[in-house]
């Protein structure tokens, strides 16, 4: 019995919030306002303008998926989200943290999707969506999230999944 209680203690600890925060006067990655994040499993709720890179997609009016800035003109996605779908049919919605709603609505004049993508595997499950027009990036609701540069060095000192490496939830 006073085994189980020390193993309790020792792997259930309090959550202690963190904020979140960086230089606002970064490229990508920061959002306007800081953020209290608490905990991972079961997530929070985020604040207007907290993750303005996080944006919106409705398909066919009824399917609905998440993706993120990643340029004025490109949002990358699932590919799953989009797969089977006129570019026509996907509407994006940035700077708001509402579904179906947002700062600036656009269509999506494009679909890339991975050459690669096996649906039954969902394997490089993704894509990217080319927006009808840019969005206004000086939205103070609106930003790019932080792609990481992955070079030879990184894959070789073990930094970053390798090829192959299935990554699930």
């Amino acid at each position: 019995m006073l085994f189980s209680i020390m193993l309790l203690v020792t792997v259930i600890r309090p959550s202690y919030p963190v904020i979140y925060s960086c230089d606002a006067t970064a490229s990508c990655g920061c959002s306007t306002k800081p953020v209290s994040i608490t905990r991972i499993v079961g997530g929070e709720s985020a604040g207007t303008a907290t993750w303005g890179w996080a944006v919106s997609i409705s398909i066919d009016n009824s399917y609905l998926c998440g993706g993120s800035i990643i340029s004025s003109s490109w949002v990358i996605t699932a590919a799953h989200c989009v797969r089977d779908y006129k570019a026509s049919q996907i509407k994006i919605y940035a700077g708001s943290i509402r579904l179906r709603s947002g700062n600036q609505n656009r269509v999506a004049s494009g679909v890339i999707m991975h050459p690669f993508y096996q649906s039954a595997r969902y394997e490089n499950d993704i894509a990217l969506l080319r927006l009808s027009s840019p969005l206004t990036m000086n939205d103070s609701n609106i930003g790019v999230i932080c792609i990481p540069s992955v070079t030879s060095v990184t894959l070789s000192a073990g930094e970053w999944p390798a090829p192959g490496i299935t990554v699930s939830d």
